[in-house]
């Protein structure tokens, strides 16, 4: 199967004056199978609408995320798979387009990978989490994401799952789209979806599809996923964008959080020791601000 990494196998191909950074298109390969991420057939959408979603930058190559609080983002594990250097990483917050010099950009204090992601396919436990030296100041245009709080999203009469994105519109494509773009996909269990992908797909997965018409696609990876306004998921990777009978797949935040909790109090202690700060205000502030005291 030839397969995509919605994320780091979209590179902008545009040089961003406020980055220093020339984007260059190439592609990521495992295994001859090629992933990447995209919205195919969606609409532009204002960001007021999900304010949760923003653009990241590593090494010049494009990925989504979620805010989960102030400091931190989610996003997927393979788009470090790259390189993992912090000072080549932008997290860019408060603007549906992608080339815009107003827009507020963070630099990273550290991120994390999940301990048994695996960069062969299908990229269990392809989630990160990337930490920020400055809080992010929160408005209409940016907000922290609602985590999924129980598992009843898991069933497949579930139709109404929202995915956004700034990615390819088409897989051929070379550049990606240049504001926000969501779409609507329909839930395929995770048995069936092991079998059109001849692949074994793990619980910490599930899978979306918009019959051939609707898709994330290369540059939407680690974008989030929405059901009935609950951040359930991120986008990770598919085979090609918008195939028939080939659903994407996407990491699954419910089985997830435990792990995002134990980072959020990991950050808790190194940054208190680091910067001296009062241990018990940041752990209110983070631990409250990001819901993960109902993980």
């Amino acid at each position: 199967m030839q397969a995509k990494c919605r994320s780091i196998t979209l590179l902008i191909t545009c040089i961003f004056v406020y980055l220093n950074i020339v984007h260059v298109e190439t592609k990521h390969r495992l295994k001859n199978k090629e992933f990447g991420p995209k919205i195919v057939g969606g609409k532009e959408v204002d960001l007021e609408q999900y304010p949760f979603a923003v653009q990241f930058f590593n090494l010049g190559s494009l990925c989504g995320g979620a805010i989960l609080n102030s400091w931190a983002v989610l996003t997927s594990a393979h788009c470090f798979d790259g390189n993992k250097d912090i000072d080549e990483m932008v997290v860019q917050i408060g603007s549906k387009y992608i080339y815009d010099f107003n827009a507020k950009r963070h630099e990273i204090r550290s991120f994390a990978t999940h301990e048994d992601y695996d960069k062969e396919i299908p990229f269990e436990k392809d989630i990160a989490i990337l930490f920020l030296k400055k809080p992010i100041r929160f408005g209409k245009l940016a907000k922290k994401a609602v985590l999924v709080k129980h598992s009843k999203w898991m069933d497949v009469s579930q139709k109404n799952f929202i995915v956004t994105g700034w990615g390819l519109t088409n897989y051929h494509g070379s550049v990606s789209e240049s504001s926000l773009m969501m779409t609507h996909l329909t839930y395929v269990p995770i048995e069936q979806c092991s079998r059109l992908h001849d692949l074994k797909l793990s619980e910490d997965m599930f899978c979306l599809y918009g019959f051939g018409k609707r898709d994330t696609c290369r540059g939407d990876s680690g974008g989030g996923v929405l059901w009935r306004g609950s951040l359930v998921g991120l986008t990770s990777h598919g085979d090609g964008c918008a195939k028939v009978d080939k659903p994407s797949v996407y990491t699954n935040l419910w089985y997830m959080r435990k792990w995002i909790k134990a980072k959020v109090y990991q950050f808790i202690e190194e940054f208190c020791q680091a910067e001296q700060y009062e241990k018990d205000h940041l752990q209110k502030v983070l631990l409250n601000d990001s819901d993960t005291n109902s993980l």
